[in-house]
Order: C-alpha cells, then sequence, then structure tokens
C-alpha cells in the first residue's frame, strides 16, 4: 500500500470518527473545539471523497468495490443524520415555537415572576422559557433576539467558568440582556470547581454569586451538570441569607427540555414542542433550550 493511499484513507477514517462522535454526543459537544455545526455535512462529504481518492489510488485492491460500498453507506447514514438535526433544531423551528407562545391561552413569565406571584391564573397556561449558556454567547444572542422581536422574554443562567467564554467576554451581553428587561440567572458549578470540597464550595458560591450581581440583579440560580454533581451542594447553601432560589425547586406542571441523551439521534426537535399540546389551563411550564443547539 502506498503512502498516498494510507494518508487519504486515514484521512477519511479521522474525519468521519470525528463527526460520528459529535452525533454520538449530541453534536453540541464538539462547539468546544469550535463551531463545526454548519461544517459537518461539508466535512463528512470531505471524508468520502477522501475515502474514494484512496480507494482509486489503491485501484488493485480486491473487492475493492465493496469497499466502496461502505464509504457511500457512512456517507448516506451521516448525511441522514446531519440533516436531521439541521431540520429540527434551526431558529425558525424556535420562532414558529414563540409564535404558538404568544396564542391567548398561554402567558410567558420570567423566573422571577413565580416568586413574585402568590396565585397564577387558572384560564392561561404559564411558561417560563430557560437558557442554560453552557458554551456559547453567539448562539444565545441569536435566541434573545429572536425573543426580543416576539416580544417574548426569558432567563439566561450564565456559568463563570465556561471552557468557550469567560465572565468578562460574557459582560456585555449580560448587561444588554438585563437593560432589555430579560432575567439574568446564575449557572453554578462551585462543586466542580473545587473538586468536590463542598466547604470550599459554599464560600465561591457566595463569592461568585455577589460577583454576577455587581452587574444585574440575579434571584435564581440552576447547577451545571458535570461528574461533581453540583445539584449537591443546593441543600447546604444558605439559600434564605442569600435571597437564592433554584429553577428547580419551581413546582411545574411540564418540563420541556432539550437535554434528551440518545434520544435526540431518534427524536430530534420537534419533540420538545410537541409536548405543549398536553398542557393545560393553570399548568406552570418550565422550557429549558441550550442555545448551543439551535442555528
Amino acid at each position: 500500500m502506498c503512502p498516498l493511499t494510507v494518508i487519504l484513507l486515514v484521512t477519511s477514517f479521522l474525519i468521519w470518527l470525528f463527526v460520528g462522535f459529535s452525533i454520538y454526543k449530541q453534536y453540541r459537544y464538539t462547539t468546544l473545539i469550535f463551531d463545526f455545526l454548519p461544517f459537518y455535512f461539508p466535512l463528512t462529504i470531505l471524508g468520502f471523497i477522501s475515502y474514494v481518492a484512496g480507494i482509486l489510488v489503491w485501484i488493485s485492491l480486491p473487492l475493492w468495490f465493496l469497499i466502496l460500498s461502505i464509504g457511500i453507506f457512512v456517507l448516506i447514514l451521516y448525511a441522514h443524520l446531519i440533516r436531521r438535526w439541521r431540520k429540527c433544531y434551526t431558529l425558525s423551528l424556535y420562532a414558529s415555537f414563540l409564535d404558538e407562545l404568544k396564542n391567548p391561552q398561554y402567558l410567558v413569565h420570567t423566573f422571577n415572576d413565580y416568586q413574585n406571584t402568590n396565585n397564577f391564573s387558572s384560564d392561561k397556561v404559564h411558561v417560563f422559557i430557560r437558557h442554560d449558556v453552557d458554551l456559547s454567547l453567539k448562539r444565545l444572542s441569536k435566541i434573545v433576539e429572536l425573543e426580543k422581536f416576539k416580544g417574548l422574554l426569558s432567563t439566561s443562567f450564565f456559568r463563570l467558568h465556561s471552557e468557550k467564554y469567560s465572565f468578562e467576554q460574557a459582560l456585555p451581553l449580560i448587561k444588554q440582556l438585563n437593560a432589555d428587561g430579560f432575567e439574568i440567572g446564575f449557572h453554578y458549578e462551585s462543586l466542580s470547581q473545587t473538586k468536590g470540597n463542598k466547604d470550599e464550595a459554599v464560600v465561591l458560591f457566595t463569592e461568585e454569586l455577589k460577583q454576577l450581581r455587581e452587574i444585574a440583579p440575579v434571584s435564581v440560580v440552576a447547577h451545571h451538570g458535570d461528574k461533581y454533581d453540583n445539584h449537591t451542594l443546593w441543600p447546604i447553601v444558605d439559600k434564605k441569607s442569600l435571597e437564592i432560589w433554584s429553577a428547580y425547586d419551581m413546582k411545574r406542571d411540564k418540563y420541556l427540555t432539550d437535554t434528551g441523551g440518545n434520544d435526540m439521534v431518534r427524536q430530534h426537535g420537534h419533540h420538545i414542542f410537541a409536548k405543549l399540546d398536553q398542557v393545560k389551563p393553570g399548568d406552570i411550564v418550565q422550557v429549558l433550550i441550550h442555545a448551543d443547539w439551535w442555528y
């Protein structure tokens, strides 16, 4: 086998491995490296071209047609999965969801409304839209601009230790959201930052909450999920003195989320909003949308 064949085939396998891993890991995780969402299909085509070129260089290989068929199968499979994603996680789909929420039977609130309202009317469906800002400030900006255009408000929970943005980089967006009437929440990961030390984590939680409150009012938090189980810190936080509560404390009737594990590969975005048909007047509905998924 000549060196050129090896290079071409290895290149194709690496590309396909990357795209396959991205599909398995729900796409958004590769934004840890770069915003690859628009490039998955071109990468798949590039991998196929490299694969075919490698076979053509190695034309004397027996059963080369069978091996070429394997490449065609991978191309079709990946193209199908990527097409489903691109179709089901578009801003236009989210815009349609927002249009549905503008119908008279719905009322959209910020999380602060939940704490300040004793009784919600029984003739409306009460919707609370939440964004956990894990990785992409750019994608969040597009989401909230769409919400602003539709005249609806949401609550964005910011991390202070994201892999893709610093707190300083998030400040202009936080200030703008606050000025536009959107609510700011704290997406805490204090236990992760202290490697599981709960005493240190409580101190860090308090310090970082204060830091965020210097920029905008913050009355609600939500833990960031990872191996340190940040939610286990919540029971020992002095919630009363800090005047803070968790989005997970909300007594909701429906919880719609795009965090779907392996179900996302099979069902994708439509299954989130389809559940809205199951709500009834008087229900409280929390909607979690990660901007990282949508484009």
